[in-house]
């Protein structure tokens, strides 16, 4: 796919991963849509945005609920007179409590529907719209861990998005869109220095997200960082 004058959504914009997200395909000339549910976070994007010199659009999303997800795609298409050609599904991980915390499975549950929520409601209107335009686009799905001390627990939800991402390439595959997954890795050391570490991640979830968008070839599969 072609990058420049491609509608991108980036959702969870208001994070520091979001916003460089938002700022690079900004800069290959895509028409980047920004959201959050956060309104002061997605309004400092937006201000990084314009101090670049990029003009991008804006949505506040008030909830994951399907009605407000689908309200936000109508809205893109209205305003670009035209679908959403590449959604990066981001979210902020949220690790799981394992079988030897303390917490309750009420917890659990509420962490694991939150994560699926938010990234179903999205890939759902995505799809559908896609569908509806007859657009071959990409849906990459991303999970992000701003805390790289907080690891225990995190191989579950990973797990779980990669078997959506998969299942979802197979379940678009006739209708030629491509689904993808960033997944991050299990696998840190205590000794790792925090705040080099998160520089190299965000170059690699870059580079790896304008790699799965542009690679015609890349579907099913999930990579990570």
């Amino acid at each position: 796919m072609v990058i420049h004058n491609s509608v991108v959504l980036i959702t969870s914009a208001g994070t520091i991963l979001g916003k460089t997200l938002a700022l690079h395909f900004a800069s290959l000339g895509a028409r980047v849509v920004i959201t959050d549910k956060s309104a002061a976070q997605l309004k400092e994007t937006y201000r990084d945005c314009l101090a670049a010199g990029y003009n991008v659009c804006t949505y506040t999303l008030p909830d994951d609920t399907q009605e407000h997800v689908d309200a936000m795609f109508y809205y893109i298409e209205k305003f670009y007179n035209q679908g959403v050609d590449v959604l990066i599904n981001h979210w902020e991980n949220r690790p799981l409590p394992t079988l030897v915390s303390t917490s309750p499975a009420e917890e659990f549950s509420a962490k694991f529907s939150n994560i699926v929520q938010s990234l179903f409601s999205c890939g759902h209107a995505c799809a559908e719209q896609m569908r509806k335009n007859d657009n071959r686009g990409v849906i990459i799905n991303i999970l992000t861990n701003e805390n790289a001390h907080v690891i225990l627990g995190t191989e579950s939800i990973c797990s779980m998005v990669s078997g959506l991402t998969k299942s979802w390439a197979k379940e678009l595959h006739p209708f030629d869109i491509r689904v993808g997954g960033i997944l991050p890795s299990v696998h840190h050391l205590a000794t790792d220095d925090h705040q080099h570490s998160f520089a190299t991640i965000r170059e690699d979830l870059i580079r790896n997200t304008e790699y799965i968008v542009s690679n015609d070839s890349f579907n099913g599969r999930v990579m990570s960082w």
